[in-house]
């Protein structure tokens, strides 16, 4: 199927909003659109399905050393003349800040094959048929499967008169499913998540049959004593902590603002050396979404922020990287967006280690498997990274190397940086999973299961 975003589209577009701002010193232009086919299920029934084609253009201008920026969602010739118009006016109303855009650095982007056209074009009849035997399966368990399953492409572009002219489409697919018991008022349910460029069925077979199964198993939860416990984190769990370490840690306004557990801190040992993190939106482990280049055009560079964890760099945007005296590293935020706020890591890569699940939970004698968290605060000590959250769906009291009863939920507060320094030797899975981050469409965070040796939980609730 033709994409209505090509890049001949885009380009006419774009072009027509650098000349009817041809009144402004300089001019930024970038596009976002999105082309998808959505699906969502829930009590073991396809609820809705719909295509939705959205599109947004950007323009920054500057005029006498002043930004000034608008956004539209009229794509029509006219509404990109009227957004032009807007964006020159507030920068010839707004105080001068000796803005500037740059040219791109450090070569063109790398483009990753990340169009798949089947996983593009897959249509709600067939993820119909993929989903029904498990729909079928759920329903005869007693148990109620929910969840999407959002399928399309994703599309960007920018250009600047500083001589930036990037394109880049990608397919992507969104999935989340949960199982739960029924009737209502039951508690125990279970979670799986996938965000892929490519998608088929034995994925979709492979999760819906992973959470009836974990479901079934998490039946009739039971209390355990508060403490420090020794846990085994899901991928999932270990995603939505590292999300939350990129928003109050890695990010340029943190780390200017001293707010950050990096700032002043950079060559210093700051959590345990099993620990490897980047950014990197080549998607260097093999799974996820990539995406070459930022809301700037500039190529994403890969930004080590751990190495044996120590601290060794943090993220930038062109503004950013010109305050700390350095180029951008292409993390520029979607500046339209509600969540824009200077440079933001985007793409997080934990390197695995070499253990199995079933490995890592025989070094438990006595703990804890748990899924997945949710309600998660990361603001209460940004400096240490103590953050508190809810246990998820299902979890498991592990005695001996082996689950055993589900547990019902409790809350973790710690740091997760000196969390992260009590995992030990073996502690890493060998397995990655790409999930989906919030704060910005295509964002995805790339982990593995993880060992960790006293998570302290402090409350029932």
């Amino acid at each position: 199927m033709k994409s209505t975003f090509d890049r001949s589209w885009v380009s006419d577009r774009l072009d027509t909003l650098l000349a009817a701002g041809a009144g402004a010193d300089a001019l930024e232009a970038s596009f976002a659109g999105q082309e998808a086919g959505l699906m969502r299920f829930a009590e073991s029934m396809i609820t809705q399905t719909s295509q939705a084609t959205e599109g947004r253009f950007y323009l920054r201008a500057i005029v006498g050393g002043a930004i000034g920026s608008a956004t539209t969602t009229d794509l029509s010739q006219a509404g990109l003349r009227s957004c032009a118009a807007l964006a020159v006016e507030r920068a010839r109303d707004a105080p001068g800040v000796d803005a500037a855009f740059v040219a791109p650095v450090g070569g063109p982007p790398r483009q990753p094959d990340a169009l798949d056209r089947a996983t593009a074009d897959v249509d709600a009849e067939t993820k119909a048929s993929w989903l029904a035997p498990s729909l079928r399966a759920h329903e005869s368990d007693g148990l109620a499967l929910a969840g999407r399953f959002h399928t399309g492409t994703r599309t960007s572009a920018v250009r600047s008169t500083a001589g930036v002219d990037v394109f880049h489409q990608g397919s992507f697919s969104d999935i989340s499913m949960s199982a739960l018991e029924r009737p209502a008022g039951h508690r125990a349910s279970s979670f799986r998540a996938r965000y892929v460029d490519r998608v088929g069925p034995e994925l979709i077979t492979r999760l819906a049959d992973e959470v009836r199964a974990e479901c079934a198993l998490a039946r009739d939860p039971v209390d355990v004593e508060l403490g420090a416990w020794d846990v085994v984190l899901a991928p999932a769990a270990v995603a939505e902590l590292l999300t939350w370490m990129n928003h109050i840690g890695f990010g340029s306004r943190a780390v200017e603002d001293g707010l950050s557990f990096m700032s002043g801190r950079l060559g210093e040992q700051l959590t345990g050396e099993r620990i490897d993190l980047a950014d990197d939106g080549a998607m260097p482990l093999g799974v996820g979404v990539p995406r070459p280049f930022d809301f700037e055009g500039h190529a994403k560079q890969r930004v080590t922020l751990f190495e044996g964890g120590v601290a060794r760099g943090t993220v930038f945007d062109t503004r950013s990287g010109q305050r700390a005296g350095c180029q951008s590293t292409g993390h520029a935020t979607d500046q339209a967006s509600l969540f824009a706020d200077g440079s933001s890591a985007s793409h997080l890569q934990l390197a695995p280690g070499k253990s199995s699940l079933d490995d890592l939970l025989g070094m438990l004698d006595h703990g804890l498997y748990i899924t997945r968290f949710h309600y998660v605060n990361g603001m209460l000590e940004p400096r240490r990274a103590v953050m508190t959250g809810l246990l998820r769906d299902a979890a498991f009291l592990v005695k001996g190397g082996r689950p055993q009863r589900a547990v019902n939920t409790m809350r973790f507060t710690d740091s997760i940086l000196e969390a992260f320094a009590r995992i030990p030797e073996g502690g890493l899975g060998r397995d990655v999973e790409p999930h989906g981050g919030f704060g910005s469409d295509g964002d995805c965070t790339v982990c593995p299961p993880v060992l960790i040796r006293g998570l302290r939980f402090t409350s029932g609730r």
